[in-house]
């Protein structure tokens, strides 16, 4: 767990790190974008491909998925933010049980505290400044607003990380996610049971009583991004109105609650503001959304890699994003979900239709190298982009 913790730990600071140094190398004209967004535009892109392959490999978990890729994949849980799977805490305590519920009210509960807790270190903040108030006026309220926007940022950007899995833990505990099992042959004595957890019988007292949480998570998974929506539809508005008139735009009232949700339109062109908001649900329908048409039917699976190769090509038609190389990074990581479908396709396919290979270890070994090479491409390529400029700024200063 710890070594898992300090894996991904030093990626992100790796990533940081390198984008730092490059943007004090890079030309003064280049530096229009804030760092901070610089670093938030890349993460979204990396940590949602990695959410998404997990809750792929989740939501076809009938699929004998080859070994390397359930190796991703579960490297990819701690993406997730599931407090069970980094820390098993089921493991420390005896009689502890965690089932579906249990894991909807725990991403439920990591949501509460981070916003709560960021509450409470604005209002101490703003009392401590107030204790201290011997600065200027304007000096007490630029602080005021720095601190709103580095809290309402870091809340909103978290979360974003956990939206999908709360939408994914969301849906596996409604009432459509129930499957019927039946003792009998004449189908007689049958009972619900939840398709992830069939240790929860649906259509019981205790259930029914724990769905009102399971619905109050879906008004808060219908709510975030309807209003990240609204406040950005707005926005947009203003900015136009503002781009017409040919005057300075002043900061509103909500501009602290627009520099938190900055993340989810800077890096994109004007005309297409609203993206992240469609990237968001194509991860969630990918993810969640297809749970009614059938966790084991061909037709999931064949949806999902329509679904998938339709968005990808609309993806690099529109070319949605400003930078070139995150544009390359976002269409990477959709071709690699859809060669991990490609990959669950051919799993569909009965073992005795297949011929015996003569070389079935080499076929194996090949299979896995294919499949770790495509889904860490998405990091090589932000590594390989900065190891390039840290050669070019080397044979430069040799020069």
């Amino acid at each position: 767990m710890v070594g898992q913790l300090l894996i991904i730990a030093a990626v992100f600071v790796i990533i940081i790190v390198a984008l730092l140094w490059r943007r004090k190398t890079v030309p003064q004209k280049d530096k229009a974008r804030p760092l901070i967004d610089v670093i938030f535009s890349k993460l979204k892109i990396v940590i949602g491909f990695y959410q998404v392959t997990h809750g792929l490999l989740e939501a076809f978990s009938y699929i004998q998925w080859p070994d390397s890729l359930q190796t991703v994949g579960k490297y990819s849980s701690v993406l997730q933010m599931n407090i069970f799977q980094i820390a098993p805490v089921n493991c420390l305590f005896i009689g502890f049980h965690v089932d579906a519920f249990t894991e909807l009210f725990a991403i439920m509960a990591i949501n509460a505290v981070v916003i709560g807790f960021s509450g409470v270190a604005y209002g101490i903040y703003k009392a401590l400044i107030l204790r201290r108030r011997l600065e200027e006026e304007e000096t007490f309220t630029a602080k005021e607003l720095q601190a709103k926007e580095l809290l309402s940022r870091n809340v909103f950007f978290f979360l974003y990380v956990t939206y999908l899995s709360t939408c994914s833990k969301t849906v596996n505990v409604l009432p459509f996610a129930c499957r019927e099992l039946c003792r009998d042959e004449k189908e007689s004595v049958c009972n619900k049971y939840l398709r992830v957890d069939y240790s929860i019988r649906c259509q019981r007292p205790k259930y029914n009583s724990l769905l009102i949480v399971a619905y109050l998570s879906v008004v808060y998974v219908i709510a975030l991004p309807a209003a990240a929506f609204i406040v950005l539809w707005r926005q947009r508005r203003a900015t136009v109105a503002v781009q017409a008139a040919k005057i300075s735009q002043e900061p509103g009232s909500n501009f602290e609650m627009i520099t938190g949700l900055r993340f989810l339109f800077e890096n994109y062109k004007a005309r297409s503001w609203y993206w992240e908001l469609v990237e968001m649900s194509r991860k969630v329908i990918l993810t969640s959304g297809l749970v009614l048409v059938g966790r084991e039917s061909r037709s999931y699976i064949g949806l999902a890699l329509i679904i998938a190769g339709m968005y990808g090509m609309t993806f690099s038609w529109i070319k949605p994003i400003k930078d070139a190389f995150e544009n390359r990074l976002m269409s990477t990581s959709l071709a690699v979900t859809v060669v991990n479908l490609v990959v669950g396709a051919v799993g569909r396919i009965p073992a005795e239709n297949i011929q015996n290979s003569r070389a079935p270890y080499s076929d194996k070994v090949l299979w896995n190298v294919m499949i770790v090479g495509a889904n860490t491409l998405v990091l090589s390529l932000i590594v390989g982009k900065n190891i390039s400029l840290l050669v070019l700024f080397i044979i430069n200063c040799q020069c």
